[in-house]
């Protein structure tokens, strides 16, 4: 009992934080869909073929998995652009060109430029391991693979292949990037982590 009620605390703190009004709504539809990926609505967003479809319910702990992506990033495919637009703009301009140049490889921001509140989620989750993120600046973004009907992945496959054409891109631009895919202090690396080498 006591875990459903906070399973529901949380959804509900999400949905506040981060906002379903219909004013959200009607912006991330009116921003259109550059991938060509079928508009998610708030039905199909929580639905049982909704956007997390593909997810566990739970994470290695023990954890709803689900409540807590739904509080993090309620739609991925509607907020991709007001993400890609918060990023720093050379960093944006990266993942602009892998999307353009491998259009096969379907991904979407789950989470880029961060507030305080944000990252504090994030640490208390042990999604991150600091407040002084990268993300924090906009330096540096995840990137989720999507599967052909629009929901997200996390197929190491998938995932190299988006490494890839993230490194591709950013070599042919000049911009040097890191891929969490190496960082060590993660037990399954951080795969869907790309951000910026500090000059």
């Amino acid at each position: 009992m006591i875990q459903n009620a906070s399973a529901i605390c949380l959804v509900v703190f999400g949905l506040a934080l981060f906002g379903l009004s219909p004013d959200a709504r009607a912006q991330s539809e009116a921003a259109g869909d550059p991938q060509g990926l079928p508009q998610l609505t708030n039905s199909s967003l929580y639905g049982p073929g909704g956007v997390y479809a593909k997810i566990p319910a739970r994470d290695d702990l023990g954890r709803d998995q689900l409540v807590m992506f739904r509080a993090w990033n309620p739609d991925p495919v509607g907020s991709h652009e007001a993400n890609l637009g918060a990023l720093n703009p050379v960093l944006a301009k990266v993942v602009r060109k892998a999307q353009d140049d491998n259009p096969d490889q379907r991904f979407v921001i789950g989470s880029g430029k961060r507030d305080g509140r944000l990252q504090r989620m994030a640490v208390a989750w042990g999604w991150s391991r600091t407040q002084d993120s990268m993300h924090r600046s906009g330096n540096a973004v995840d990137l989720w693979p999507l599967d052909r009907d629009g929901r997200v992945i996390f197929d190491r496959t998938a995932q190299n292949l988006i490494a890839g054409a993230m490194k591709r891109a950013a070599m042919e631009l000049g911009v040097p990037i890191r891929w969490g895919g190496h960082f060590q202090s993660f037990r399954n690396a951080d795969r869907s982590h790309f951000e910026l080498v500090p000059p």
